[in-house]
């Protein structure tokens, strides 16, 4: 008997969630040019604050091991209450969506394909996005598993190129911000990207393990922040703190001082081409999440027929959203790190008060 298509083992939901983490969180370093020298106790932050909501959320998923995350919702709140909260999770899953599909065409109308239309970009985003969520949840891991090889591989060598030109630790010397400085930025890490990890509640019922949901999950999480603080460490000692900060992508300004000589100069591109085919899966996940959710909603026993009319709704929210840069960067630097805590930590906690209490015998 050939297993369910959408069952996953904790291994490859380690694996998704180490991508969709990933794939965008060394594009601005926005928390890394406010706190600079003192980022890696923001991702601390970030990490422990987004470690805890993963524990609740996996804590809620065993005690109700054979329901999906949709149906613990109608269990622990009641229908109405249910359906109020899930579209929540469709707000921010819009909220960050519109986000990083506006960063990806930003980065490549600015890098790449400055004479290409900021649509076609986008429009070529959600069609390939759009198919690999119809795929399904099982392909899109094995399509992960395929490609985080060549991620890894690439990251780490161009990354040792990087590292010749780092002559002193940029992280030195420590604590040079004020507790509260380094507070936000653990806030604003949390925001973007380990809370985004909230998302992977609605997967946690495809794992078959459910004993090891929290390591798997947890692991993808915390090498996702080890990737992130190495990226740090490299684009402020090989650039300087200075030109970190000023630059809108400084990662990427990093990776352009690597030359393998004369016909591999722009080995950046290269890198680009890898990191591209990683970060789209963050936007895949998201197209996926939600077309389950407006299912639930609307109770649809299938729905893969409205993955293209929702990739058609993302298209059309990125491109009304954040048309300057600018703004993007206000709205994750003020905003989007205190609109999120609803579904990213309030949710995450009543679920799981109202699942302790519910198997105590307590009445709610």
């Amino acid at each position: 008997m050939k297993p369910h298509p959408d069952l996953i083992s904790p291994g490859q939901l380690g694996c998704l969630l180490f991508s969709f983490l990933s794939g965008f969180s060394t594009l601005f370093l926005m928390e890394a040019k406010m706190v600079k020298q003192d980022v890696w106790v923001s991702y601390l932050l970030g990490i422990a604050l987004s470690g805890g909501m993963l524990w609740l959320l996996c804590y809620v998923q065993r005690q109700h091991p054979h329901l999906s995350m949709f149906e613990v919702f109608d269990r622990l709140l009641g229908r109405w209450a249910a359906k109020l909260l899930l579209a929540v999770y469709l707000v921010y899953i819009l909220e960050i969506q519109a986000a990083a599909m506006q960063a990806l065409t930003t980065f490549y109308n600015t890098v790449v394909l400055p004479n290409t239309s900021p649509d076609h970009i986008l429009l070529l985003i959600v069609l390939s996005t759009t198919y690999a969520a119809y795929l399904g949840l099982g392909t899109i891991v094995r399509t992960v598993q395929v490609t985080m090889p060549f991620f890894i591989v690439a990251i780490v060598i161009i990354s040792l190129f990087i590292l010749k030109n780092v002559d002193s630790n940029p992280f030195l010397p420590m604590f040079r911000h004020r507790l509260p400085e380094m507070a936000y930025g653990g806030l604003l890490s949390f925001y973007f990207p380990f809370g985004k990890s909230v998302v992977f509640c609605f997967l946690l019922s495809h794992v078959t393990r459910k004993e090891r949901l929290y390591a798997g999950s947890m692991t993808a999480v915390v090498l996702s922040g080890v990737y992130l603080c190495a990226a740090t460490y490299l684009t402020f000692g090989s650039l300087g703190m200075q030109l970190s900060t000023d630059a809108s992508f400084p990662f990427f300004s990093a990776i352009q001082l690597v030359k393998f000589g004369e016909y591999l100069e722009r080995i950046e591109i290269m890198i680009i081409g890898i990191w591209t085919m990683f970060t789209l899966f963050e936007v895949i996940v998201l197209q996926y999440v939600f077309t389950k959710i407006v299912g639930h909603l609307f109770g649809l026993n299938k729905t893969q027929a409205f993955i293209f009319p929702v990739g058609l709704f993302f298209f059309v929210i990125a491109q009304k959203s954040f048309p300057n840069i600018n703004d993007l960067t206000l709205y994750n630097l003020t905003i989007a790190p205190f609109s999120t805590l609803i579904p990213m930590a309030a949710i995450p906690l009543l679920l799981a008060s109202l699942t302790y209490f519910t198997k105590r015998g307590i009445p709610r």
